[in-house]
């Protein structure tokens, strides 16, 4: 178990260490080319209404409802630096169990898509962007984990046919597999916000959205339980996680954050943290986060 320990830490850290985000081991990275344009057919004075927003609001307990999809492991079954992957789907997965007021069962959306595709937009098991995962959806769609599982590997070949007809397989009891036509779903808008404000506003009003943190702290490494402090200022994120709401801590009044990490359910809150808010904690407010809506 040491070693598998020892291996497991190796593998973590071995994503090396330097100036920038890309090579500093950053499963988060800035799309070399320009940014996608955002594709926002909802006005923010319709979306972002700052006049109802509660002190506190976590989708995880609305009216004693659950609306989040369950916490991930990048590292299993192969370690991946696909965060950037499973904040995106599972944000939007979020918002499809929201959309459905959570009396629909929802099966999760398929990171693995995302990292066969060898689209300039998106990333690999080095690192990525959630709002280039997000463009790509609105293109092509996305289908779900039942027919596309999660393996942990990237620019997987599947023979010279378009990614979209490659999406969804699946293999029959003698172990014969093909391509077939699975569900595919599709987003109708996608962009971005930033700060606090506008972070909690698209929050409440839509759902979970995706941010990058800087994750290479010791307080988030390290992270076992209660609120994240890092009085640290970064310069650059490393990682994306889903922020699905927020609140603050009654004993010392300290705002925060609530997000789901990807590192599986071993580590913090059960896969969850909370991080100090309203201060940029680990960059997280400095940097714009994603959000995109799915078609229902």
């Amino acid at each position: 178990m040491a070693a598998f320990k020892a291996i497991s830490v190796l593998i973590f850290c071995s994503w090396a260490a330097a100036d920038t985000a890309a090579e500093y081991g950053s499963c988060y990275k800035e799309l070399s080319g320009p940014l996608p344009s955002h594709i926002v057919t909802t006005p923010p004075h319709k979306r972002l209404d700052f006049d109802v927003i509660p002190e506190s609001f976590d989708w995880r307990n609305v009216n004693n409802t659950y609306f989040v999809t369950q916490v991930t492991n990048q590292f299993l079954p192969s370690p991946c630096g696909c965060c950037w992957a499973l904040a995106a789907v599972g944000s939007l997965t979020d918002r499809m169990i929201i959309a459905t007021k959570a009396k629909v069962p929802i099966v999760p959306l398929s990171p693995q898509v995302l990292l066969d595709c060898t689209d300039p937009d998106l990333g690999t098991c080095k690192g990525g962007s959630a709002l280039g995962a997000y463009k790509f959806i609105y293109k092509n769609g996305i289908t779900d984990i039942t027919c596309s599982p999660f393996m942990g590997v990237d620019d997987f070949y599947w023979a010279e046919q378009p990614c979209k007809e490659t999406m969804c397989r699946t293999c029959d009891r003698f172990g014969t597999c093909k391509f077939i036509n699975g569900p595919t779903y599709y987003i109708s808008e996608y962009g971005t916000v930033q700060g606090e404000d506008q972070m909690k506003a698209e929050i409440f009003a839509r759902g979970p959205i995706a941010c990058s943190v800087y994750a290479h702290s010791d307080p988030f490494e390290k992270y076992t339980g209660g609120i994240i402090v890092d009085p640290a200022q970064y310069n650059m994120t490393t990682h994306v996680v889903a922020i699905t709401g927020w609140g603050k801590d009654q004993d010392t009044g300290m705002d925060y954050w609530i997000g789901r990490n990807s590192f599986g359910t071993a580590w913090g809150e059960l896969g969850w943290f909370r991080l100090q808010r309203g201060v940029n904690a680990l960059d997280i407010e400095n940097h714009t986060c994603a959000w995109a809506v799915p078609k229902m």
